[in-house]
């Protein structure tokens, strides 16, 4: 008879068996900072709608550690759809590799779901993407949820994208907040 002990000490050891790739995309946002922004970590706040929006790091709400990343739509937004997004580069990824894109989001007020996602670019354009958004609808007031999609990378796949966003599309007041978003092999 095998123990209850002993089989979760091999659970617990095959759970943990994946392994993180790059694991210096600073998904938990707490690396250095370039101005305003977490280390490797750009905002896509356009200069048309710069002021019924903000992008930023907030250190007072985290799933872990002391900061996230937040993306804040005014009341007063036009109605103009405008998707806001944080975006990094992901170095390491190869070809036909399979991989778990994770993360973590907490909504204020949402009505259109946010998003994380993979973007697979060859030397001009996108040639393929892998979200979250299919998968999970965030809407309203929610704690912590974990969000995560399965992908593999498409061949001629030269460069890949993390995109957290969330659509203005309905969403005025609304708050977002991603935190320790990673990437883990499969196979």
């Amino acid at each position: 008879i095998i123990s209850r002990s002993f089989i979760l000490i091999i659970l617990a050891i095959f759970s943990c068996s994946g392994s993180k790739i790059n694991d210096n995309i600073n998904g938990g946002f707490e690396s250095n900072y370039d101005g305003d922004n977490p280390d490797g970590w750009s905002a896509n706040n356009l200069p048309l709608t710069r002021k019924y929006v903000k992008l930023s790091v907030d250190n007072s709400t985290a799933h872990t550690g002391d900061k996230s990343i937040l993306i804040s739509i005014s009341d007063h937004h036009p109605k103009a759809t405008t998707v806001y997004n944080w975006v990094r580069r992901v170095d390491g990824l190869k070809e036909g590799e399979i991989h778990e894109l994770q993360g973590w989001v907490k909504t204020e007020k949402v009505i259109s779901s946010p998003f994380i996602e993979v973007q697979f670019w060859n030397s001009s354009q996108t040639i393929g993407t892998a979200s979250t958004a299919q998968g999970y609808l965030i809407t309203g007031t929610k704690n912590w949820q974990r969000v995560n999609t399965i992908f593999s990378v498409p061949n001629g796949t030269s460069k890949v994208l993390i995109r957290a966003g969330i659509s203005s599309s309905r969403n005025n007041g609304g708050k977002v907040l991603f935190d320790d978003i990673q990437i883990q092999n499969v196979k």
